[in-house]
């Protein structure tokens, strides 16, 4: 990735040039992929043409509110202090709180609220955490993130690929605020980051991490699993082997926020219902059309938490499993 000071010229001009000649052209864009709709009798060209215009109308209105609080911060010198990190955090919940709605209601996805139980009374209450969440299908992190912000009023930390940063509003917010961008090809700097922010959680913070470093697939699955085997970790192997619904957890980036964090509490987080389409081309021909994405979450006490790290790795083991059992008991996914 190059650096930010040779990227953001070319991404943001780019992002702007895209979000205006798409609105500007989008009368015409959306009376082609209803044509087009019409014509093939499926909804998947106007849905997705019509969340494309959403979507770069939140990237023009975030991208200029961007340059006006860093106008407003003297350039950047004030934007580490409290106000500038306040304003920062409502523009990231009106950018993810507009994309979620659009996504929601156009593919008509229900999302039932979680059940009250230990773990959604601790993320209602004034202490930091971490979250470990699984990753599959489309757009659950926008979701999770959704649900940190807006139902629980948190502050969320997440961790991310800097890859993720080509989008210039992700760049620009993640930049600004403690979250975690990763370089994967360095993993002890990767470590260091997630230890270094987890380290740094408000009372209203948490760290929003997916163990198992990208969107599951059935044949990553099995990659993983012999590459498990294959290095020798037989003990995760095995356990890995009865996981047909997750990819098995890469301990790393877990160890580091518990490292960073020994006191906070961790929630574990599954969900289903949305499918498991994790690239383009499936997401069209799998679209998630009236599903329900249904969510469990568990809270894991920092007082229980394993010390050592063999132990920690078996404890991160066994809670994969319980989401795996939960998302096999859900019954909406396929093996």
């Amino acid at each position: 990735m190059p650096p930010a000071a040779l990227r953001r010229p070319v991404t943001v001009t780019a992002w702007l040039v895209m979000s205006i000649i798409c609105l500007a052209l989008s009368p015409v864009l959306l009376a082609v992929a209803a044509a087009t709709s019409a014509v093939t009798r499926r909804p998947q060209a106007l849905i997705f043409t019509r969340l494309v215009v959403a979507y770069f109308a939140l990237e023009l209105a975030t991208l200029l509110a961007c340059g006006g609080l860093w106008l407003a911060s003297a350039g950047g010198v004030f934007m580490g202090t409290q106000l500038f990190q306040r304003l920062h955090h409502r523009l990231l919940r009106w950018f993810v709180r507009g994309f979620a709605r659009r996504w929601l209601a156009l593919l008509d996805i229900d999302v039932p609220e979680e059940e009250p139980n230990a773990a959604t009374r601790a993320l209602e209450a004034d202490r930091p955490l971490l979250f470990f969440s699984r990753h599959a299908g489309p757009g659950d992190t926008v979701l999770l993130i959704d649900l940190l912000l807006t139902r629980f009023d948190r502050l969320p930390s997440v961790v991310f690929k800097e890859s993720v940063a080509l989008d210039p509003c992700v760049d620009l917010i993640a930049h600004r605020l403690p979250h975690a961008i990763l370089d994967t090809a360095d993993k002890e700097e990767c470590e260091a980051r997630i230890e270094e922010v987890a380290a740094g959680l408000g009372s209203r913070g948490v760290l929003l991490l997916f163990p198992e470093g990208g969107n599951f697939t059935a044949e990553r699955r099995r990659r993983a699993v012999r590459k498990l085997w294959r290095t020798g970790r037989r003990r995760e192997a095995a356990k890995a082997d009865g996981m047909t619904h997750v990819l098995p957890p890469r301990p790393s980036g877990a160890l580091a926020a518990l490292r960073g964090n020994p006191r906070a509490d961790v929630i574990f987080g599954a969900h289903s219902g949305l499918g498991l389409a994790a690239f383009p081309r499936e997401i069209w021909r799998e679209t998630p059309l009236s599903k329900t994405f249904t969510t469990h979450l568990w809270l894991s006490p920092a007082a229980e938490h394993p010390v050592e790290p063999d132990a920690q790795v078996a404890w991160l083991y066994d809670w994969w499993k319980r989401l795996d059992e939960w998302i096999e008991a859900a019954g909406t996914e396929a093996a």
